[in-house]
């Protein structure tokens, strides 16, 4: 945007966005800690996930908010995702919303994409939105980064 017209494009300095969708089956997130137990939890969720999960009324719709979240910031990297283990994204709730917390590795991961694009990896900012529908049975995750090419 231009100080003269906050509408218009700033072409000189565009902005990049990565975005990552992914939507899971409560269910299947419900079926994978019952066959696999800690073992899945601790390879999959870190210590805080697992702690707020385990607080609420029914557990796996929340386990698979965050697995979506994670999957759908897999989706935002250019590199391939099996470089990023889903144990080094963390969704944590905070007032404003949830946020993603990001280990060594994945944060690389995501420096690596947006340098890629030119984008300084100093300016960009993480959306993230998380919903859960027990009834219709699906959880969804929303990963949206957007940084300024050019700076």
């Amino acid at each position: 945007m231009t100080d003269d017209n906050p509408l218009e494009p700033d072409f000189e300095n565009p902005i990049t966005v990565c975005h990552g969708v992914d939507i899971i089956a409560i269910d299947r997130i419900g079926d994978l800690r019952a066959e696999f137990g800690e073992s899945f939890r601790d390879r999959v969720f870190t210590d805080t996930e697992q702690t707020y999960c385990e607080q609420q009324a029914d557990p796996p719709q929340h386990y698979a908010a965050r697995w979506a979240a994670k999957e759908a910031f897999l989706k935002t990297l250019t590199t391939p995702s099996p470089t990023v283990p889903t144990h080094a994204i963390e969704v944590c709730r905070r007032d404003t919303g949830p946020q993603l917390l990001l280990a060594p590795v994945a944060q690389a991961a995501l420096e690596s994409t947006l340098t890629a694009q030119g984008v300084d990896p100093d300016s960009a900012d993480i959306a993230v939105s998380l919903s859960h529908d027990q009834s219709a049975g699906y959880a969804l995750g929303s990963v949206t980064v957007v940084g300024v090419r050019g700076q």
